[in-house]
Formats: C-alpha cells, structure tokens, sequence
C-alpha cells in the first residue's frame, strides 16, 4: 500500500524531534542531589563528632560523623545515602566542595532507630577559615525519595600541626628583635638629653660633697659614738708610754 505524500513528511517530521529531545537530554547536565533536594520526610536525627567535638577540624584529615535516626512515621523508610558540601560561612550559596556520597540501603522501621556514619574530607589545600557545612540523609519511602539535612552549621579549619612552627618562630624573632631595638633607641635618646645629664650630674656633686673622714659630727650622740669613744680610750691605755 502507497504512503502519502503527507503521511511521509509526518514520520519524518516525528523522527527528527525524537533525535532532537535526544540529543537535548544527552546535553542537559544532570542536577546534583543536594541542589535540588527532596521534601523531607518524618524522621527526628542526632548526631555528633566523636573525634572533633569542639567541631574545629584539620585541612586534609577525614571526619567522622554518627547519625542517629529515628523513624517517626507509620512506614518503613530505607535509608540510601549521606552527602554534604562546603559552603561559605558569609554567603551558603557560595559553594566551595561538595564531599562524596557514602550509600547504606539500611531500612528503620516505625518507632525504630538507627545509627550510621559518614566521613568527609576537607581539602588538603584550604585555606584556615570559617566555613559552613551542610550534611543531608537521603531515603525512600513509599511516595519517592525523601531527604533530611540534619546538619548545617559553621565549622573552623585549621592547619595540620607541625612539630615547630616555623611562622610563629619567625614572628616571635621579629617581635624581639623590635622591642630591644625601640628599648635601645629610647635608652639613646635618654642619655643624651639634657634633664638626664642634669640629673646625673647633680648625683655626681653630691658624692664629691660627701664629708671627710675626720668629720664626724654626723654620729655624734649616736651609740655607734659612745662604741667609738669606749674603743678609743681601751686602745690609749693600752699603749706604751714614751720614755722621756
């Protein structure tokens, strides 16, 4: 049986979209989990890290998180997968790492609970910083997939610690060497004004001033005199008279 002409151009017409919605797809990116997440579903979490409780964290070592999950709904709830990412502790859009995805495929029952952890890795590379991370639970239930975001908080980065740190040393040295070289400079400056010289030199007149030996007025009264007179006198009769 003969296609019309008509028939022919539709066909072709119906294949040439089925490529094209083809290639779309294959061209459209597909769109991270975490950036459009699923509603949530009815579960209360708690967690926390048991080797960085103070949530201070080092640039390039693993961190270990322990959730724990209660089922509050009437259905089973399959627990899938745990992701996080690192944002900007000024503006959360501004997005800096997302950590890899840790999948369990456990299931908690109604009024049941369950633990698991999740370890993420800061980059070695980044920078000692204030920064925001959001860690989400994913699981499904019945009517699709469900997600959590059971943490969502600022955390601080540091850097690993080395046996001598040779930046604070450096600062160190540079402050020292700064306040002798201030101390010595102020010292100068004494020295050769005039209020110091007038000083210095008055204490030196002073010392020029001091009485002869044979003056002795100043102990007179005092029992170091009486001390010195008694002694005196013990030493004359003492003496041998001169033969005349």
């Amino acid at each position: 049986m003969a296609i019309c002409p008509l028939g022919r151009a539709s066909v072709l017409l119906g294949l040439v979209a089925c490529f094209a919605v083809f290639v779309a797809a294959q061209d459209t990116p597909r769109m991270h989990p975490l950036t459009n997440l699923p509603p949530g579903g009815e579960i209360s979490t708690g967690y926390f890290f048991p080797d960085y409780p103070t949530r201070q964290f080092i640039a390039g070592e693993p961190v270990k998180v322990v959730l724990g999950i209660r089922n509050e709904a009437s259905e089973d709830y399959n627990i899938s997968m745990i992701m996080g990412s690192l944002n900007s502790a000024q503006e959360f859009r501004s997005y800096y790492w997302n950590f890899t995805q840790q999948v369990y495929f456990q299931v908690v029952e109604p009024s049941k609970e369950l633990s698991v952890e999740y370890a993420f890795l800061p980059p070695r590379d980044l920078p000692p910083n204030d920064y925001q991370v959001a860690l989400t639970v994913f699981y499904e239930a019945a009517d699709g997939f469900k997600s959590t975001t059971f943490f969502n908080q600022t955390i601080t980065v540091l850097e690993k610690g080395q046996l001598i740190d040779w930046k604070l040393l450096f600062l160190y040295v540079i402050f020292v060497s700064v306040v002798f070289a201030g101390a010595y400079f102020a010292w100068s400056s004494v020295k050769e004004s005039t209020v110091y010289k007038n000083v210095v030199g008055k204490k030196a007149r002073k010392v020029e001033a001091v009485r002869p030996d044979g003056d002795d007025e100043w102990v007179k009264g005092t029992p170091y005199d009486n001390f010195r007179k008694k002694k005196a006198a013990a030493a004359s009769k003492g003496s041998p008279k001169k033969v005349q």
